[in-house]
């Protein structure tokens, strides 16, 4: 636990800054499970949380109680709450979700977004571009977050900016990032590009199919990485 002491500490001091203690445990502790800090089956015991954020057990557990009703968490019979695992059927099934979803907020931001969100977004892109470029993973995945949560506040709708934002959190946990493969962050770049074309055209329909396209491209490769067998430590 020493290590993820060290980790949990630090990923602490990017969230203090809002205050809320109970809001701060919860997001250190949901980064660190999407980070992998928190691996699959490890066990969470509120006191050694506790003792390692320094508070008390109650924010611990309301802060459990939070990720297990998002899905981060499960209780179990024989060792009580551990980071949930992940199955093939659980990329299927967040995917199912997340397609629908993601149409959705691009047939809203087709509709609602700004001027200046869409060039937002055509920026982001730009930047996105450039990182594919030199294959620059860590920028790649950062601007590729920055960019669908631009998309998200573009929709005008907080409640479905927070549900894709979480299923983003999740996906994050699934091994390595499609956008790991070349082809499909290359692919990626012409995607977003299209899509902003249709939202600054005010196209929601085509923006919708983009969007729901776009989504189903990444969940075959994510799949296609998933079925993939993990390589042995020696």
């Amino acid at each position: 636990m020493a290590s993820e002491v060290d980790q949990l500490a630090r990923l602490k001091k990017l969230y203090e800054r809002d205050g809320l203690r109970g809001e701060v445990v919860y997001r250190t502790l949901r980064d660190a499970i999407v980070r992998g800090v928190l691996p699959e089956g490890y066990r969470l015991q509120d006191r050694v949380l506790a003792n390692a954020l320094q508070v008390s057990r109650t924010p611990v557990r309301e802060a459990m109680q939070r990720l297990e009703s998002e899905g981060f968490v499960e209780t179990t019979a024989r060792q009580g709450v551990v980071v949930s695992s992940i199955t093939a059927q659980d990329v299927e099934d967040i995917y199912v979700i997340r397609i629908a979803l993601e149409g959705v907020a691009a047939r809203l931001a087709a509709q609602r977004a700004s001027s200046a969100e869409i060039e937002l977004l055509a920026r982001l892109n730009d930047q996105f571009a450039a990182a594919v470029r030199r294959r620059d993973l860590q920028a790649i995945t950062s601007l590729n977050r920055e960019f669908h949560g631009a998309l998200y506040q573009a929709t005008r709708n907080r409640r479905l900016a927070a549900l894709l934002n979480t299923l983003h959190d999740s996906v994050q946990r699934f091994r390595r990032s499609t956008l790991s493969v070349p082809e499909r962050a290359e692919a990626s770049v012409a995607e977003h590009e299209e899509l902003i074309q249709a939202i600054r055209a005010r196209d929601a329909d085509r923006a919708e199919a983009l969007a729901r396209a776009h989504k189903e491209r990444a969940k075959l490769v994510r799949l296609a990485i998933y079925q993939q067998p993990v390589a042995s430590k020696r």
